[in-house]
């Protein structure tokens, strides 16, 4: 379920103050409830074939819009836009921009190449060892091989979705993770629905310290996303044996006319295993 390829440098293809009391309509924190007794089905959940083989098929569409937005679209749905940099950067310093990553290995893996924002920001770490990027759509996936050849960090590319691939990465394996896919299901879309199922595996290959940092954005409003994050979701990083859970944010200017963005900002999730 992949390709393999060798390059000459051996690259593989393959927080705001909102009060404590607000109370929220969300998911509980009983994750094995949730998703299974097993521990290998908490990690690796089932993907949706049919929906699966479509976006790994599927053509991916660089485009411009009106003003010089670069857009990337896949089956029509807008993947990502390139006004989003300054939230990837953010979450590129959340993952690599401490004292620690070095010293834990310094190998970081990220989970969704997109317009290649995050895997620029990452490589511009000096503690960065080694780089292992995901990438599940297939014309995306050749764009990340080539992007791999010209980085600064030693970097390996594999294809396919990370329920294909993360169970063959060895325990504690990593200093950091950043993690932004798109939801491929009306259940991914909801919440943090595309996030919640790797939080288990996000917490077995990491090592003691190191970071783990995704995409994040529920509710209709920024007092809802920050609300959710911070019961739903720190309750299930907590859960899965994260040490600790802090956010920031960052200001992030959509462009008008934008279809799936409209707050003014970004929260920034660093948890600690």
């Amino acid at each position: 379920q992949g390709l393999l390829a060798t390059s000459g440098v051996g690259f593989m293809l393959a927080v705001a103050a909102i009060g404590p009391d607000l109370e929220v309509d969300a998911p509980g924190a009983d994750i094995g409830a949730q998703c299974g007794d097993d521990p290998a089905d908490r990690e690796h959940p089932p993907l949706d074939s049919t929906a699966a083989e479509a976006w790994r098929s599927a053509p991916a569409c660089l485009g411009e819009l009106r003003g010089g937005c670069q857009v990337l679209q896949i089956l029509g749905q807008p993947v990502m836009e390139d006004w989003e940099a300054p939230y990837m950067t953010a979450l590129a310093a959340a993952a690599c921009g401490h004292d620690g990553l070095r010293t834990l290995g310094g190998r970081v893996l990220e989970v969704g190449f997109g317009l290649g924002l995050s895997a620029a920001a990452i490589d511009a770490y000096d503690g960065v060892t080694e780089h292992v990027i995901v990438e599940a759509n297939s014309e995306v996936l050749g764009r990340a091989a080539l992007w791999a050849d010209a980085a600064r960090r030693p970097t390996t590319v594999v294809g396919g979705f990370w329920q294909e691939i993360v169970r063959d990465f060895p325990d504690a394996s990593f200093a950091a993770i950043l993690f932004d896919v798109f939801p491929i299901t009306s259940e991914e879309a909801a919440g943090d629905g595309e996030v919640a199922p790797f939080i288990a595996a996000a917490a077995r290959l990491l090592r003691p310290g190191g970071r783990f940092t995704f995409y994040f954005d529920a509710g209709r409003n920024w007092i809802e996303c920050i609300r959710y994050f911070r019961t739903a979701t720190t309750a299930r990083l907590l859960s899965a044996g994260f040490s600790q859970v802090d956010e920031d944010q960052v200001m992030c200017q959509p462009r008008s006319g934008c279809t799936y963005f409209w707050k003014d900002r970004f929260l920034v999730p660093i948890a600690t295993r």
